[in-house]
């Protein structure tokens, strides 16, 4: 499926945990989302190209209402592991090609957990 087999069709970005960008389901006519034709993908640069003109028109390149995409892939995989998932399982999801980037995630998400532990300690103990 091409990129301009996608105009008409409405994602919506919901404001959850995360941003979630969810397209409805579409036929599968091909082996890619974003391709040339039904068998060759769009390169890299072509579809940050396309990523980066639907940023424009809905104005969410700056500001208050900036979506960065490698910002979703940050958020997805520090929330995989906040919530104990292999890195195995986090490398599937976001496609990171080496365990050192998943483990960065993972020191992160345990460096934040013991920060809100400590937090937390802190205020039961105020009181006392």
């Amino acid at each position: 499926m091409s990129a301009t087999h996608l105009r008409g069709v409405k994602p919506t970005v919901t404001a959850d945990q995360a941003p979630l960008v969810r397209v409805p389901k579409l036929p599968k006519t091909g082996r890619y989302i974003m391709a040339r034709n039904l068998t060759q993908p769009l390169g890299k640069r072509a579809v940050q190209k396309a990523v980066e003109d639907v940023r424009e028109k809905i104005g969410a390149r700056a500001g208050a209402n900036r979506l960065d995409p490698h910002g979703w892939r940050y958020t997805a995989a520090k929330q995989l592991a906040e919530a104990g998932c292999s890195d195995a399982e986090i490398q599937a999801v976001t496609g990171h090609k080496t365990l050192a980037m998943v483990q960065k995630y993972r020191a992160q998400a345990s460096q934040s957990r013991a920060s809100k532990a400590a937090q937390d300690r802190r205020e039961r103990t105020k009181d006392e």
